[in-house]
């Protein structure tokens, strides 16, 4: 007991003062604007959430609509206090990350020195940055899969189904729990899952077809509009690098790491394998940004509570360099930042 409640208290010091320190990071008119506000207070006005041109906003809206039915509410609040709230509420969702992801090794110097590493990751700060959903995906896929080993069946996929907001970072985990659920009870199992899973992804589409019925073209049209960019995925890297056969090393990479996959979720218990699906999905995604690398948050903290002090030393230097790096590219002109 002493080590979880030390570690909640460790985890709210760092995060109020991380909060304050980098609370003019919050910046308008970003992601959270473009994908999120923008469309929800569209919603409740009873405009179509996927056409924000009236609100100028930079990008259309790609998020999938599960996220815009389930945060509507965000819609009746000013921009600024929405933009700021949602900065807390991914705060908090990460200190949740942090402390489901330690299980029965939390401590206190872990969740200090894991507060301090995930707080100031890159991918975090940008995350934060510019209001992205990806920490929540993270951390419902997280839920879901311990929800699930519980026998929490409608609940664990009630947060598949809004992780699914995101489904290129979902794919492998929901694969694995599909398995497991096959595995369980043949077809019928791994099909009822499907359907709690479709069942709430219906439902939280609710509120788009009671505000604005007609919806769907203009969501279509909108996940197409979005600008190509040099994104950080092996699709693309292959593809500027190897041109028409970079796609061929994808589709056989993606192949790879779906069977690695697979593998882990058979040979790992489901919680240890969903943190390795977590972290392998930027592999197999065409489309991932920087600010989805927090994906890879779980299984960094469970690896680091799992090993002696000389390996978390090591892990910390290599973690060092990592950032080091990733600092000197986000610098860069050409990321515009």
């Amino acid at each position: 007991l002493f080590h979880s409640y030390s570690s909640i208290f460790a985890f709210a010091l760092m995060g109020i003062l991380f909060a304050k320190l980098f609370w003019n990071l919050v910046q308008p008119r970003m992601d959270f604007y473009n994908e999120l506000w923008a469309p929800v207070y569209l919603l409740v006005h009873g405009q179509s959430p996927y056409d924000t041109t009236s609100l100028n906003t930079i990008l259309p809206a790609a998020w999938f609509p599960m996220a815009i039915g389930f945060f509507f509410p965000l819609g009746w609040l000013p921009e600024e206090t929405a933009n700021y709230g949602w900065f807390v509420f991914c705060v908090v969702e990460l200190g949740m990350i942090i402390y489901i992801a330690q299980g029965k090794k939390r401590s206190l110097y872990n969740t200090g020195i894991l507060t301090f590493l995930s707080l100031f990751f890159p991918a975090t700060l940008y995350h934060f940055f510019i209001g992205q959903i990806s920490l929540t995906v993270t951390l419902c896929l997280v839920l879901a899969v311990h929800l699930a080993q519980k026998d929490r069946h409608w609940l664990s996929a009630f947060f598949i189904a809004l992780a699914v907001s995101k489904p290129h970072l979902a794919l492998l985990t929901v694969l694995g729990l599909s398995f497991i659920y096959f595995q369980k009870d043949k077809w019928k199992g791994m099909f009822s899952f499907w359907g709690r899973v479709a069942i709430f992804a219906l439902a939280m589409c609710i509120p788009l077809f009671v505000a604005y019925p007609n919806w769907i073209p203009d969501a279509l049209h909108a996940m197409t509009q979005n600008p190509i960019w040099s994104y950080p995925s092996l699709f693309v890297l292959f593809e500027r690098y190897f041109e028409k056969w970079g796609y061929l090393l994808w589709i056989l990479t993606t192949i790879i790491t779906i069977g690695i996959n697979h593998s882990l979720w058979k040979k790992l218990s489901p919680v240890n394998a969903a943190y390795w699906s977590l972290a392998l999905a930027p592999l197999v995604s065409p489309y991932v940004g920087s600010w989805d690398f927090v994906i890879l948050l779980p299984l960094t903290i469970f690896i680091f509570v799992s090993i002696d002090w000389k390996r978390k030393v090591a892990l910390i230097i290599f973690y060092a360099i990592a950032w080091y790096q990733m600092a000197q590219i986000q610098a860069l002109e050409v990321s515009h930042n």
